[in-house]
């Protein structure tokens, strides 16, 4: 005669501000929000980012996920960060110079990982990739770009931390011609 077992698969739950760090593909229900949410995993396992996904139910607040707070000054852009945010669309002229130049901030303090998906055009030759970042508040930055090019663009990202804010900004080198750079910013809280 057969053994029938019947097993229950259980996962995290809790309130929405007690949400831990779910494992990859982890997933995590908020009792009080009735929101749900899965693990992303670590950045080795191919993740854009460390932290969690909501997964969008009834009870998710849309207009937050597609609002694009942003404030800019001449120097630079600072993000309003919450549970998720994307910014869609950023364009900015690449000068043909040698100088470093800032394209955004983000408060790892509120922010601990992120990732932005580029763009680069200099007459002849273009890159596009993602980089993905990771900081523990104000101790290890890492991060990695993915990205390919038909030929040099003369373009590099640097990314440096001070205390808990990271800036990204790029240098050139001298191609012979300015470009554009967009860009799109994803990260989660």
């Amino acid at each position: 005669m057969a053994i029938v077992q019947i097993s229950q698969i259980t996962n995290r739950k809790g309130y929405n501000s007690d949400l831990p760090q779910l494992a990859g593909a982890e997933f995590g229900w908020s009792t009080d929000t009735r929101q749900l949410y899965i693990g992303n995993g670590t950045l080795e396992d191919g993740a854009p980012v460390i932290g969690n996904t909501e997964i969008l139910t009834e009870f998710s607040n849309i207009s937050a996920l597609f609002s694009n707070n942003i404030n800019q000054n001449a120097t630079q852009t600072q993000f309003s960060q919450g549970t998720y945010t994307r910014l869609n669309g950023q364009s900015i002229t690449v000068l043909n110079d040698v100088g470093v130049t800032q394209i955004f901030t983000v408060d790892t303090a509120l922010t601990p990982t992120f990732s932005f998906d580029y763009s680069i055009v200099r007459a002849e030759t273009f890159r596009t990739g993602t980089v993905r970042v990771a900081s523990a508040g104000s101790a290890t930055l890492v991060f990695d770009d993915y990205g390919v090019e038909n030929t040099a663009t003369g373009v590099n990202f640097s990314i440096t931390q001070s205390l808990s804010i990271v800036r990204v900004s790029y240098s050139t080198t001298d191609t012979g011609s300015n470009g554009t750079l967009n860009y799109s910013i994803y990260y989660l809280a």
